[in-house]
């Protein structure tokens, strides 16, 4: 297992361009943070699924504290800090049906996980009145 350094993450999130580009890095930093949960004894005690490892163990340090989603930031009275690059997640599962059925067939429904986006309190700053 090769261990990265949190400022390898950031630097692979941050500099995704586009969804399929992000997609593929989660799914990179999702294979350490499976490895991560297998093998570390206090990990895998302490946190539950993949997104909480990445956001736990991997994202948070001494400046990324508490993450939201932009929304989220809004109804808490605090703005998104202008040219802040996202953090980003596994959404939660989402259903969808495929485009093209067979005749005479249903179209199949299956279940995916999109990308959800986060701030963190670095990211942000209280809106003034």
């Amino acid at each position: 297992m090769v261990i990265m350094k949190k400022e390898n993450f950031y630097e692979m999130i941050f500099s995704a361009e586009g969804r399929e580009a992000k997609k593929n890095v989660l799914k990179q930093i999702s294979q350490t943070a499976k490895e991560l949960l297998e093998l570390d004894p206090i990990i895998s005690q302490t946190y539950t699924g993949v997104n909480e490892v990445i956001l736990n163990v991997m994202y948070k340090d001494a400046e990324h504290q508490e993450f939201e989603t932009f929304n989220n930031w809004i109804d808490k009275g605090y703005k998104v800090k202008k040219g802040s690059k996202a953090f980003f997640i596994w959404s939660k599962p989402r259903k969808a049906k495929k485009e093209k059925a067979e005749e005479g067939k249903e179209k199949d429904e299956y279940k995916f996980f999109g990308l959800a986006y986060l701030f963190s309190n670095s990211q942000v700053e209280k809106i003034e009145d």
